[in-house]
């Protein structure tokens, strides 16, 4: 028992002492953190509302704040107004300030008044070199100052990176560059920024940025062809809008440094860069680490931060402007204001609609339809009796009217009227079925050509779906590239692997770039076709609407009522046979040749009776004397009889006639309608083979791409998820990248081959409403649920014997 308190006792002292040692540890370690105040130097007031501020602090903070107590005093966070001599003084107040350790200037002026010092007793860290050189700043061959607590940040995207995109993406030559008027009188004495202009191979001027639009406006004649907007802090956003606008009215491409919100506010281009303000807070706090944690020097901390800049354009301002950059500038630049994207999409449904209404094949088809449609109300006229009527006068010489006893008068004037009717007529009655017959050949012929525009249309709306799909796929796999040659240049760092692997993806980088221009090069071609199919203008762009596979006016037969039929070989049969069946029927081309076989086999029978039937027909006619005069126009004697002249008379008849020899017309013409009659039916037979060699083709298709779908969506998950693992593998120098390269492509071909699937799919669903005769888009719901019916209790049905 006393052994046991003894050890219980034991216990409680060593917990007491741990607990001890713990609260000693942490009030010794609290006693122990050392702080660090950073004081920060701003051109202006409008930088201390930036949101670089906040996330330089929670940056550092994050990246000192478990060794250290960071603090970012308010009284040190100091706006110098745009003033060089408040500058100076203020530097002096943070370099004297014992609660300031480290200092940071963010800004040109700022940067400047702290560079001319050249006294940095404290790390000092600086965002707003323009131009190192001429600032006095030599940075060495490793990319650092060697200015004893001095560095400060180089990004990638500079006046003179700016000016080099400006001129390669929109090919200027003669550009006006309007800079702050603070930076302007600072920099005018030393003229930075000419050696830029000239080293891009540019002609330009550096403008004076004033408060005034109207007085940067004057400084800005016809013979630049470009304006750079660098940040111009003095002037509000609606100011910025119209400098903009007025530049652009006067033809002006403008470039803002602003990046999307200067694009926003009217300018024609500038660049993005997502996450900029962090990576840049995170290189500070980087260095401030180095410097209080690893004793390094500022000096020897690297200066050039480089990151992924994008292109953004304005839609609106380049249409405005009538101008549209080179094309890779184009296809991998961002749009804001893309009037494509403020287009109603259209659907499937709509543009079929428009092709049935605008589509010229389609209407010249219908129209020769109403042609033919008149040539047959033109052969029933045979059938309706005729009627002529006709005035006249007549003046004959004076010997003939004295010698004609009063039957014909020096001068008449007479009307005629003359009845004809055809009592029969074989070859008036055949020619008016006949055309009874072609025509509905020719209504065939014209819902083939309907059927066909709805197929080109709905093939088109495929396509350029497909194509805009292969241009979102490109672009990802664009963003992949650039991201593994991220992953190569940070391996070929750490000593993982040499240049050859950057060298590497530079080039498929390069690669991917023209596969972005090749898809959207192949998109345009498709909205090129859909264009033509709708009798659009040619440059307009058409947004179409993507098609969901479980909506059934899509598929039709194909989705709800076959696909689910199709996934073994006895039901394929099955509905092989009934659309075979409907195709034979309803499919246009097979009633065009079937109405074509029956006129000219009426054709046959009527010349074959022509050869020994008479026509009949009956004639009249109606004579009346209006008015004579002269020699003949009076009474006659004729052996003492009066004779008056007659003033009217009228006939009747009625007329048999069979022609009894015409160089045998009537026999060649009986052989040559016996023949058309043979070509006709071989014709229509052919088409039948044809028709359903089509249907159960295209039931083949159908049953492929509805397995392929679900297939290569599998295959694209599975090469995503192996790509994800390669990728992660080579960044951490496991795999080469050859391996990587490979799971790269198969990742990206696979989900091209998954969209294809789609479209495949569909395509197999057109063409067999097509090779039948009847598309579920030109049909009621109704229809469509009973011809799904049909299929359904006929596969029942079958499957039951």
């Amino acid at each position: 028992m006393n052994q046991t308190k003894r050890t219980s006792s034991l216990i409680t002292l060593i917990l007491w002492s741990c607990l001890f040692a713990v609260i000693s540890s942490q009030a010794y370690s609290q006693s122990d953190t050392k702080k660090i105040g950073i004081g920060i130097l701003i051109d202006g007031e409008e930088y201390r509302t930036s949101p670089f501020v906040e996330i330089l602090k929670e940056e550092v903070t994050a990246v000192l704040g478990a060794s250290y107590e960071v603090s970012f005093p308010d009284e040190y966070l100091i706006s110098i107004d745009w003033d060089a001599e408040k500058g100076k003084v203020a530097y002096e107040k943070l370099i004297q300030a014992k609660e300031v350790d480290a200092i940071i200037t963010l800004g040109v002026l700022s940067t400047l008044t702290v560079t001319e010092a050249k006294n940095f007793p404290k790390p000092t860290m600086a965002w707003g070199v323009v131009d190192p050189i001429t600032q006095g700043i030599h940075m060495t061959p490793e990319g650092t100052t060697n200015i004893s607590n001095f560095t400060f940040v180089q990004t990638s995207s500079n006046l003179k990176y700016d000016l080099n995109t400006f001129k390669e993406a929109c090919n200027i030559s003669n550009v006006a560059i309007v800079i702050d008027e603070y930076i302007f009188n600072v920099y005018q004495e030393r003229k930075p920024i000419d050696p830029i202009i000239k080293e891009a191979g540019l002609k330009g001027k550096v403008i004076k940025g004033k408060d005034s639009v109207t007085e940067i406006l004057a400084e800005i004649d016809t013979s630049f062809d470009a304006v750079y907007l660098s940040h111009l802090f003095k002037l509000k956003d609606e100011q910025i809008k119209v400098l903009n606008d007025s530049l652009v009215n006067r033809g002006l491409l403008v470039y803002s440094t602003d990046g999307k919100k200067g694009v926003e506010n009217g300018a024609l281009i500038g660049t993005i860069t997502e996450d900029r303000y962090n990576i840049i807070a995170r290189r500070f706090a980087l260095n401030f680490e180095s410097i209080f944690d690893g004793d390094a020097n500022a000096k020897d901390l690297p200066v050039i931060i480089n990151y992924e800049s994008k292109i953004v354009l304005n839609a609106s301002v380049s249409q405005k402007l009538d101008y549209l950059p080179k094309w890779e500038t184009i296809f991998n630049a961002d749009w804001v204001y893309d009037q494509s994207e403020k287009q109603t999409t259209v659907s499937l449904e709509h543009v079929i609609e428009e092709a049935i209404e605008n589509n010229l094949s389609y209407q010249a088809s219908t129209y020769g339809t109403l042609s033919g449609d008149e040539i047959r109300r033109l052969a029933n006229s045979a059938l309706m009796p005729s009627i002529e009527a006709s005035v006249g006068a007549t003046l004959i010489d004076q010997p003939t009217a004295s010698r004609s006893f009063g039957t014909r008068a020096e001068r008449q004037a007479f009307a005629n009227a003359e009845l004809q009717q055809i009592i029969y007529s074989e070859r008036v009655f055949a020619n008016a079925k006949v055309q009874r017959f072609l025509q509905d050949a020719r209504v065939a012929g014209n819902e083939q050509v309907l059927y066909d525009v709805v197929y080109q249309t709905a093939i088109a709306y495929y396509n350029l779906l497909f194509a805009r799909t292969q241009v979102n796929i490109t672009k990802k796999y664009l963003e992949s590239t650039k991201r593994n040659l991220e992953i190569a240049e940070m391996r070929e760092n750490v000593g993982y692997s040499g240049s050859s692997d950057v060298y590497r993806w530079k080039s498929n980088l390069a690669k991917a770039e023209q596969q972005l221009i090749d898809a959207n090069i192949f998109e345009r071609q498709q909205m090129l076709v859909m264009n033509s199919i709708l009798n659009r203008e040619m440059k307009e762009s058409i947004m179409v609407k993507d098609v969901d596979l479980t909506d059934g006016i899509y598929g039709g037969l194909a989705t709800d009522g076959m696909a689910y039929l199709v996934e073994d070989p006895i039901s394929l049969l099955i509905v092989s046979e009934y659309i075979v069946d409907k195709a034979l029927i309803q499919r246009p081309v097979v009633q065009q040749y079937s109405a074509q076989l029956l006129a000219l086999e009426r054709q046959r029978k009527a010349d074959s009776r022509n050869r020994f039937i008479p026509e009949v027909a009956l004639s009249g006619g109606y004579n009346r004397v209006l008015a004579r005069g002269g020699i003949g126009s009076e009474s006659q004697s004729l052996n003492g009889v009066e004779i008056d002249p007659l003033d009217q008379n009228w006939n009747i008849s009625v007329v048999a006639r069979i022609p009894l020899f015409s160089g045998f017309e009537k026999q060649r013409t009986y052989q040559k309608a016996r023949y058309d009659q043979l070509q006709t039916q071989s014709l229509l037979d052919q088409t039948k083979v044809d028709v359903e060699r089509e249907v159960r083709s295209a039931v083949l298709d159908l049953a492929s791409t509805s397995t392929n779908i679900t297939n290569s969506r599998e295959a694209m998950e599975a090469a995503q998820k192996n790509y994800e693992i390669v990728r992660d593998n080579y960044s951490k120098g496991r795999v080469s990248i050859i391996e990587l390269i490979d799971a790269q492509n198969n990742a990206f071909e696979s989900e091209q081959q998954a969209s294809n699937a789609v479209y495949q799919f569909l395509e197999a669903s057109m063409s067999i409403q097509r090779s039948v005769g009847n598309f579920s888009l030109l049909q009621t719901d109704e229809e469509r649920e009973q011809i799904n019916q049909e299929i359904t209790e006929l596969y029942q049905n079958q499957i039951r014997k």
